[in-house]
């Protein structure tokens, strides 16, 4: 394809002049506020897990994998709010 072929009305090309797929997804790649608070928060539960397994300290070991699974539960509720990656209908062939 040439650049004398391209449709330059159309809104789909790049800087290059190579047409780009009707379908492009977004390009965040993840940086959500629901992708920082699981990674945070799961950070903070693997410390408590790491720490009470060093130490065999068993209430620190259960209140770390509490912990994971509230960072977990509460990822997934800020996704459905609209804080996570947004999704595009894909294409209909």
């Amino acid at each position: 394809m040439s650049a004398h072929d391209v449709d330059y009305n159309r809104n789909i090309l790049n800087r290059d002049g190579v047409e780009l797929p009707d379908f492009v997804p977004p390009t965040n790649h993840g940086h959500t506020s629901a992708a920082w608070f699981l990674v945070i928060v799961a950070f903070i539960g693997t410390l408590l897990i790491a720490f009470g397994m060093v130490l065999t300290i068993n209430p620190m070991i259960i209140a770390g994998v509490i912990i994971v699974v509230v960072g977990l539960l509460g990822s997934a509720i800020m996704a459905k709010a609209g804080k996570g990656q947004v999704t595009v209908p894909s294409p209909k062939k």
